[in-house]
């Protein structure tokens, strides 16, 4: 079977911090792999790694015979890269449905089968997504994730904290999906005895480096091995799953909240982008009210909402260090001219709606700088700014900036927030089955 990704010497972490040394190991095309080791030894990062959202100091990633060490992460998502990280991302203020179809793309996982694989999200499709249970929001982050085809599905802990009952319901689901083999899938889960029978691989990391790489069965096999490397909690019989997850190291809620932006602004971008692709391509007639929808979300959200949060970090950021001053530089300077760039977009959108076809090719170009130059900003800020002030803040300075934050409004929730509800009009514009695009 052909070989899906290849990571290649891989030395990856945040900023010049280092968190994984020479890893080296491959995955076959509807292959499945189980990412094992203690907490803190280096597996969320090389999932982060795989999408892009660390500092790679050495060696190459490939991905379907692309080379995507150096690409952005929302090109590896469009490559076929699929990721449920550890919060259950979904957007509170869409239904269980809209959370679905806002990210679809054509291909073998429809709305249909994604209720067939997971009959409770049909029973909650009118739900909103902050009134789903933690079990029911997992099976909803994996359910989006598919509606985007992936040709890899990346799962990091999906059985953690749930109900003993769901995590079993969950882990037979996953185990469904591994069979069928149309995707691959990389499934990190604290009990190895849980995911090494439905897997075919396995990869033990040790202070981020591998010190086991073969087949699940052998490891299965070797119990004192895995005591020896995981911890005799980690490897006793099925009824572990019964048991609640090990807690997980305390999440920052300022840093929740500016990712939670950057999905909402990243689900924008591509709507953009996508329904520019497919107007030159004459596979859409132009629908200029969602075309100024998605702008003034673009010109609203940033400057009003999301900029404010994080001119507050920079601020403390260059009290603290001088090693991203490069970086702070390059975004307070693109948040100075954000409401010059939408300016210019939202003009090139008035010559196109006044000159019809003899104005797209002004639109389009500059729709395409647009996306281009925030698709740079939001990765220097994950890559960059979001990694040094999690290492250099402390616990009181974050929940400082929470209060703060809070202060600044939340542009998801609330019936009546204004952001949210021009997104969820951005939702029931776009036509299918185009949605607004990946959300990550």
């Amino acid at each position: 079977m052909a070989e899906l990704l290849q990571v290649e010497n891989v030395w990856a972490g945040y900023g010049d911090a280092i968190v994984l040394e020479e890893l080296s190991f491959s995955v076959a095309a509807g292959g499945s792999l189980a990412l094992l080791g203690r907490n803190g030894m280096g597996k969320t990062t090389l999932l982060t790694t795989l999408m892009g959202a660390t500092r790679l100091h050495r060696g190459r990633i490939v991905f379907d015979g692309v080379d995507i060490t150096k690409m952005p992460s929302h090109r590896r998502a469009q490559l076929g890269l699929g990721w449920v990280p550890q919060q259950r991302d979904v957007f509170p203020s869409l239904t269980v449905e809209e959370n679905l179809t806002v990210v679809a793309r054509p291909g073998h996982w429809t709305l249909q089968r994604v209720y067939d694989m997971f009959p409770r999200l049909r029973e909650r499709r009118a739900n909103m997504g902050n009134q789903l249970s933690g079990g029911e929001r997992q099976m909803l982050a994996i359910g989006r994730a598919l509606m985007l085809n992936p040709r890899m599905l990346l799962l990091d802990e999906p059985l953690e904290g749930l109900a003993p009952l769901i995590a079993q319901e969950l882990l037979h689901i996953i185990h469904t999906m591994v069979s069928e083999g149309r995707m691959a899938v990389i499934l990190v889960e604290q009990h190895a005895r849980q995911i090494l029978p439905i897997t075919r691989e396995a990869l033990v990391l040790e202070r981020g480096r591998v010190v086991y790489s073969g087949t699940s069965a052998e490891l299965l096999a070797d119990g004192a091995r895995l005591d020896g490397w995981l911890g005799a909690g980690s490897t006793t019989g099925s009824s572990a799953a019964a048991a609640p997850a090990a807690p997980a190291p305390e999440r920052i809620a300022a840093i929740d909240a500016i990712r939670n932006e950057h999905r909402a602004i990243a689900a924008v971008l591509n709507a953009l982008t996508r329904i520019v692709d497919e107007l030159e391509a004459g596979r859409l007639q132009p629908n200029f009210t969602l075309l100024a929808s998605l702008i003034e979300y673009l010109a609203e959200v940033p400057d009003k909402v999301h900029h404010p949060k994080e001119n507050q970090i920079f601020a403390m950021l260059r009290e603290r260090t001088h090693e991203v001053d490069a970086q702070l530089d390059q975004l307070e300077a693109e948040h100075r001219e954000a409401v010059a760039q939408t300016s210019r977009l939202d003009r090139a959108l008035v010559s196109y709606v006044q000159g019809g076809a003899e104005g797209f090719a002004g639109f389009r170009d500059a729709a395409r700088a647009y996306v281009a130059d925030e698709w740079k900003h939001v990765n220097t800020e994950e890559r960059h700014i979001l990694p040094a002030a999690r290492r250099l803040f402390s616990a009181e300075e974050w929940q400082g900036i929470g209060e703060d934050f809070a202060r600044n409004g939340d542009p998801w929730t609330g019936q009546d927030n204004r952001y949210a509800q021009l997104f969820k009009r951005i939702t029931q514009l776009a036509p299918p089955p185009l949605g607004v695009g990946e959300a990550r």
